[in-house]
């Protein structure tokens, strides 16, 4: 067996769940969060390790070839492939195209598969994962990555698997994305873990098995890498026969069908980055260095805490809110402007007209113009929440107060 892993790294996605930062245009594996480096930066520069990995094959969407080649030239690295979809079919096709293309140089290839718009800050525990699955990789069918969850969390699917203290762990179940109850109760098992969206395997017994599984997805496919045109080392698919090809995630096509599936745990800052909660965990994590800044904001203190600016343009602005406990901002509302709050820890309590609501970490609430809202503080920690602001005006002079217990109705 090959003892070095050719990785796939998946770049097509859109990232809506952090809009306005990022959008179609521009999606937030491509957005420079790190100072110049952007996570699709970093993904390529975690997989540069030579004694571990192969070049990598890179699948994306041909609108953002532009943003590939930049970041390829900026790290001095070369793709193996580059494979630009005609249209998003989710992970599945992906995949198995990369395989496929591969497998036409080399029928002994063994894989790894990695979302290019997560965050690991710790590379050397990565690779230390990474050395044990490609050691372990011949009596494994399909490897896992699992992240021992921190806190009840919807945004991550989970899974289950059978207790042992094994480096690989039998998988039983896939969790995918259960409400707040619920993942409450699965962080309480020892056996339950979040699903990274990484996979490692042996590309002949991938196809193979997906063979069975999925015949017609295999056939077509098959198909449309025959019929391969490369132009240097970027393939694109014939959009016609692509366009046949069922949209389906590699975890439901072939991950929760595949009979065999181990899964070893990954402790090494990982992070999916996939919502503002996500975001504002990881500021505060870096111990001061915040994210996506190139001209940071100055912390304004208010008498409820205080809030930070983190993005701002003629659409939208963001800021961090924190409210020390028991404290709580003036009842008001907004003429030129909507809210969405994004809880990243601690418990608030909500009033929006005449509804109440308890927050906690990962939970979202919208507030429309006009409508009259407050937040208040009702745990015993410091409550961080996102606020997103869409409108035509975002001046603090939007604010009308209604009541306030700092005597500020008069005033900013």
């Amino acid at each position: 067996m090959n003892n070095k892993l050719r990785p796939i790294i998946l770049a097509g996605g859109s990232g809506s769940r952090l809009w306005p930062l990022s959008t179609d245009e521009k999606p937030k594996q491509f957005i420079p969060l790190f100072e110049e480096y952007s996570l699709f930066d970093l993904t390529l520069q975690r997989f540069n390790e030579k004694s571990l990995f192969k070049k990598p094959i890179i699948v994306t969407s041909d609108i953002y070839i532009d943003f590939v080649n930049d970041s390829l030239l900026l790290n001095k690295i070369e793709a193996e492939t580059i494979i630009l979809e005609p249209e998003a079919k989710n992970t599945c096709p992906a995949i198995t195209m990369a395989v496929m293309l591969a497998f036409q140089d080399d029928a002994s290839e063994s894989f790894i598969v990695s979302p290019s718009d997560h965050y690991i800050s710790s590379d050397k525990k990565f690779y230390d994962a990474c050395d044990l699955s490609i050691r372990a990789i011949e009596g494994n069918e399909l490897i896992l990555m699992g992240i021992k969850p921190e806190r009840p969390s919807i945004e991550y699917g989970y899974i289950s698997t059978e207790n042992s203290n094994l480096n690989f762990k039998k998988v039983l179940g896939f969790i995918e994305k259960p409400d707040l109850a619920k993942s409450e109760t699965l962080i309480s098992q020892s056996n339950v873990y979040w699903n990274a969206g990484i996979f490692i395997f042996n590309g002949f017994r991938f196809l193979n098995q997906l063979k069975k599984i999925n015949n017609t997805m295999h056939s077509q496919l098959s198909n449309i890498v025959r019929s391969k045109s490369l132009n240097a080392n970027q393939f694109s698919p014939e959009s016609t026969l692509f366009r046949e090809v069922q949209e389906i995630s590699f975890d439901q096509a072939f991950v929760e069908k595949n009979p065999k599936t181990s899964m070893t745990i990954l402790d090494a800052g990982w992070s999916d980055l996939g919502s503002w909660t996500a975001i504002g965990a990881l500021k505060k994590d870096l111990k001061g260095i915040i994210p996506f800044f190139s001209k940071p904001h100055d912390k304004q203190i208010r008498p409820w805490g205080f809030f930070q600016t983190l993005m701002e343009n003629d659409l939208s602005k963001v800021k961090l809110l924190s409210v020390l406990p028991n404290e709580k901002l003036s009842l008001q509302k907004h003429q030129h402007r909507k809210e969405n709050w994004h809880i990243i820890s601690g418990i608030a309590n909500v009033v929006r007209e005449k509804e109440h609501f308890t927050l906690r970490s990962g939970d979202t609430i919208s507030i429309e113009k006009n409508q009259v809202h407050r937040l208040e503080n009702i745990g015993n920690d410091s409550l961080e929440v996102i606020e997103i602001q869409t409108g035509s005006y975002f001046g603090e002079d939007d604010i009308i107060r209604i009541k306030d217990l700092y005597g500020r109705l008069d005033s900013n």
